[in-house]
């Protein structure tokens, strides 16, 4: 998994066991090995500009880029049992579901002949094909791999989140930027990230920024929809970057702004469902580690709010998405849908991936 943050890739080696004539087919499931390889500053400059390359300089890091990610997990597979199958989601350039298409590099042909084992990449385009924004998938691991939680949260490059209605169905989206607009600013500190939302916290509010943020169209659209990265750094980072205000200033803004209108969106999705008792939201990603964040997401909720945030444990809380795609794989080997029509928006439920033999 390459995230959207440019941070590196998610490296998981997975164990799940199926019953295939089951509605619910994941019986068990573990995470064995993980672990997250940085990219090194070429890598993380190559891919902060692929929407800028031409057809051929594109074509080509896709190929580099599958040979380096095949490179580093048959590194990170060394000394451990080798696994049946390899999913790959790859490094999401476009993202253009209204226009009918998507774009994730990291050829999947390249990885299987590093490996010698098969891959599975292109995990939206089935999706989008049958009328979906092809996100999020992660309704596809909340609801086989979590089945104990009603909502999740996912806080990686973009924030996103998927609520289980009554009758089983998942109502998802995409909500905005996240880790890689708190870490842009923190960068103006010269800083990697902002460690523990410690810079956020010690900010001030700045209440013409976060009305700025409310007025931005896709904020104000409502559920299904999904964000490309390339409009977190063309239409919102500029917001965040051209503000008058001090980094610490602009990333409490942006982190108060951002855990309210999480809460206003699962508050509106709870109440739409009718929903009655508490409501435990699993929160994942690196976002989970700002202390921050988390804490204003508690502090955003009403007095008589049923949410209660609480951030995944072990492997979990980083490696939640590197798991979906090994599920994806699977289910897409096993012939078992791996997107929700219901959290993309699709006509149905569809089965997506590219499989490259050994």
């Amino acid at each position: 998994m390459s995230g959207s943050s440019l941070d590196g890739i998610d490296l998981a080696v997975c164990s799940f066991a199926l019953d295939g004539e089951a509605i619910d087919p994941v019986t068990d499931w573990s995470i064995l090995k993980a672990d997250t390889i940085s990219y090194p500053e070429e890598w993380r400059s190559r891919l902060a500009r692929a929407s800028e390359l031409s057809a051929t300089e594109l074509y080509r890091l896709d190929a580099e880029l599958g040979d380096w990610i095949g490179d580093r997990a048959a590194q990170f597979l060394e000394g451990s049992d080798r696994p049946e199958l390899v999913g790959c989601h790859g490094h999401t350039v476009y993202h253009e579901p209204s226009r009918g298409y998507t774009l994730q590099i990291g050829h999947g042909a390249r990885i299987a002949v590093r490996l010698g084992l098969p891959v599975v990449t292109d995990l939206r385009t089935a999706d989008i094909a049958a009328g979906g924004q092809g996100a999020p998938l992660a309704p596809v691991a909340d609801r086989h791999l979590f089945p104990d939680y009603g909502a999740f949260l996912n806080l990686g490059g973009i924030a996103n989140y998927s609520y289980r209605r009554p009758g089983g169905d998942y109502l998802a989206g995409d909500v905005s930027g996240c880790c890689q607009i708190m870490d842009r600013l923190a960068r103006e500190t010269g800083a990697a990230y902002d460690h523990n939302g410690n810079l956020a916290r010690s900010g001030r509010p700045l209440p013409e920024l976060a009305a700025a943020l409310d007025r931005m169209p896709f904020h104000r659209a409502p559920s299904p929809k999904s964000l490309s990265n390339q409009w977190v750094v063309e239409e919102l980072w500029p917001v965040l970057r051209d503000h008058a205000g001090s980094p610490a200033d602009r990333l409490h803004t942006f982190a108060t702004w951002l855990a309210r209108t999480l809460v206003g969106e699962f508050t509106r999705q709870y109440r739409a469902e009718s929903g009655s008792g508490a409501l435990t939201v699993l929160v994942t990603g690196g976002g989970a580690h700002n202390a921050f964040l988390m804490d204003q997401l508690q502090a955003a909720r009403p007095s008589d709010s049923p949410l209660q945030f609480t951030a995944g444990t072990g492997p979990t809380t980083d490696f939640k998405e590197a798991a979906l795609v090994a599920l994806c794989a699977l289910f897409r080997l096993e012939g078992l849908p791996n997107s929700l029509a219901s959290a993309t928006g699709a006509e149905r439920d569809t089965i997506n991936g590219a499989l490259y033999a050994a």
